[in-house]
């Protein structure tokens, strides 16, 4: 149909139709958008809905990530604690700890005076304990934690941090705070 064939006011809105027929499709008629509208703001909404979804599953992955490293790292630290304990109520004294928990495999270096490794009634008894620890360990993340014994005499605490051992406790020295404070 042509416009000018149609009189009155209905040519001049049929031309105005056909002039703006872009915008028509992007405004509200009787209640009803035009179908582009709808199929833009799908589009738009999936899109947002997409980046909104993505945005939450990162940080879903980001909480759990962190969720497991706290989980870990705190095990590492009771299982460590564990052993201590188990070697103090066994009469032998601990110096420190140092602990690497941002390692794949967790690490945990149990610091004794150098004359408890030659006692081999302490080594067979202190590895007996780790190794149920590195078991335990073993079973809730099915990952390895490495744990061992090194002599204090000649350990360098700085080149152990260095080394990614960033957690360290003075045991030696909360002892001697513990016996002060009972005085």
């Amino acid at each position: 149909m042509n416009p000018e064939e149609i009189e009155g006011g209905t040519a001049l809105f049929y031309k105005y139709i056909i002039q703006h027929q872009d915008q028509v499709s992007k405004h509200y008629i009787d209640g009803y958008y035009h179908v582009d509208i709808v199929a833009e703001a799908y589009n738009q909404g999936f899109k947002d809905g997409k980046e909104s979804g993505k945005k939450d599953f990162v940080e879903e992955m980001r909480k759990n990530t962190l969720e497991k490293f706290f989980r870990r790292a705190t095990q590492v630290y009771v299982l460590t604690k564990t052993v201590v304990e188990f070697l103090n109520r066994n009469k032998y004294k601990v110096v420190s700890i140092y602990l690497d928990v941002l390692a794949q495999c967790p690490r945990v270096i149990i610091s004794i005076n150098d004359s408890l490794l030659i006692d081999d009634e302490f080594v067979k008894t202190s590895y007996t304990k780790i190794s149920e620890m590195k078991r335990i360990f073993s079973e809730l993340f099915d990952s390895n934690l490495d744990m061992g014994l090194v002599s204090s005499d000649s350990l360098d605490a700085g080149l152990l941090k260095a080394d990614g051992f960033g957690y360290s406790e003075n045991l030696a020295t909360n002892e001697h705070k513990k016996a002060r404070r009972k005085k």
